[in-house]
């Protein structure tokens, strides 16, 4: 049977610019030469998802295509659950074989083209991504701001890298091996136990210089940074003793007699309008003043798109080295669809979803199709189910992935056709086919 389709097929596999070579599973274990196609004969079951499962391993860029009986559909899905690119019922029409062949070959240069493409994970300027103009001049404020010592106020969204940038601002300051404290003021351990150590008594001499314990975490950042993450949660009360103790620079240690120099660089953070905070009376007003001679804000994930790419390359690596795993690379079409992606969480969305593909996607190759697997790209699209049938699997593949590059575009039709790499006219039939055109009016409105 082999025989029957081989001649026909191989001759079209040549015509589109393939070279044709007839192997067995066994043949494959040895086949050294690089694979972009494999089409796989699915009646050996067993066999052949077996070949499908090695040729993903060995030659993760190669598009892999299947033939199955139409009287056993279950091949089919255990085929594309496997790894395979599409499924054709045999025997395959040649009109269906040259549209499937003509996009595979496409997919396997786009796949190619992408491993070679995606962008350099290195940091940049002070260790921070920032290929935006809008982090380009939070690298810039880091960059003057590192060298002083008065208080900064980092305001963003939460997993915006708030105590990135303050690390940033730490390690390329006078002394990087000086200490950095972090404190929490929205955990529900008492913050003056955690600020001014125990016995946490107040009072000194008639100076008015504050008294704080050994243990006391604005001892422990003497010399260096203390970062007061949500300082809005900070009680009134507790806001006022610490305004006195960075205004005084002095303290009494609890055991002494004589106060000693207390020189702590305060940079805090906020995740909401913080003038508002102040107007309400959650920040004491002398203490904003004291926190906020240098104000840096950071810009949500969706307002920094050009960042993703290489921010996204830069945590996979990083996350692949914390959970033990080979490195694995992403391609440029799923660079593309994380960019267009809204990233309400921020950073923190990011790392989560790019940590279950490293766990879940079994091939050193993360793909668009493996994005979209473990994606919920808004309320009312969510991943295909196991249950769905091949055709709208991939419709509904083809449908959230021009979606969401249209919602990057603002439905701009002529830059989302550059990123899908298709023409004009091509995109317009697709998004009326697809029913998007909705996507287009509403882009150009928000």
């Amino acid at each position: 049977d082999a025989t029957s389709t081989a001649s026909p097929l191989a001759e079209l596999v040549l015509q589109l610019g393939f070279e044709a070579v007839f192997v067995t599973p066994d043949d494959l274990k040895t086949f050294r030469p690089g694979v972009a196609l494999c089409i796989v004969d699915l009646r050996g079951n067993g066999e052949a998802l077996r070949a499908i499962r090695l040729v993903r391993g060995q030659h993760p860029a190669a598009v892999i295509v299947g033939l199955a009986d139409t009287a056993r559909p279950s091949f089919a899905t255990d085929a594309i659950r496997a790894g395979a690119f599409d499924v054709l019922a045999r025997p395959a029409a040649r009109r269906d074989l040259e549209t499937i062949l003509v996009n595979a070959r496409e997919q396997a240069g786009l796949t190619l083209a992408s491993q070679a493409s995606v962008p350099d994970a290195t940091t940049g300027p002070y260790g921070l991504i920032c290929a935006s103009p809008a982090m380009t001049q939070v690298a810039e404020i880091v960059k003057h701001a590192a060298s002083g010592r008065c208080g900064i106020l980092i305001c963003g969204e939460r997993g915006t890298g708030r105590e990135t940038i303050a690390r940033a601002i730490h390690s390329h300051g006078p002394d990087p091996s000086s200490p950095f404290i972090v404190v929490n003021c929205a955990e529900p351990t008492p913050i003056d136990l955690e600020l001014f150590g125990t016995p946490s008594v107040g009072g000194g001499d008639q100076r008015g210089l504050d008294r704080i314990g050994a243990d006391s975490r604005l001892l422990e950042a003497s010399g260096g940074i203390l970062f007061l993450e949500h300082i809005t949660e900070m009680p009134s009360r507790t806001q006022a003793r610490l305004m006195r103790v960075l205004r005084d620079r002095e303290v009494f240690i609890d055991g002494s007699d004589q106060p000693v120099p207390l020189d702590v660089r305060p940079i805090a953070s906020v995740d909401m309008a913080i003038e508002a905070a102040v107007e309400d009376g959650r920040i004491r007003a002398e203490l904003f003043e004291r926190l906020s001679l240098i104000r840096i804000d950071v810009p949500p994930l969706r307002m920094r798109k050009e960042d993703i790419p290489a921010l996204a390359s830069h945590l996979l690596k990083s996350l692949c080295r914390e959970n033990g795993r080979p490195i694995k690379t992403i391609t440029r079409s799923a660079l593309t669809l994380l960019s267009a992606l809204p990233w309400r969480g921020n950073g923190t969305e990011l790392r989560g979803l790019l940590e279950r593909l490293i766990l879940l996607v079994p091939n050193g190759l993360i793909r668009l199709e493996d994005v979209l697997a473990h994606t919920q790209l808004d309320a009312g699209i969510g991943p295909t189910g196991a249950d769905a049938t091949l055709r709208q699997a991939r419709a509904r593949f083809e449908r959230d992935y021009i979606g969401a590059v249209l919602q990057h575009h603002h439905g701009r039709v002529a830059e989302a056709a550059r990123v899908l790499g298709i023409q004009r006219t091509n995109l317009y039939r697709k998004m009326r086919r697809l029913h998007l055109m909705g996507s287009r009016v509403q882009g150009r409105h928000s």
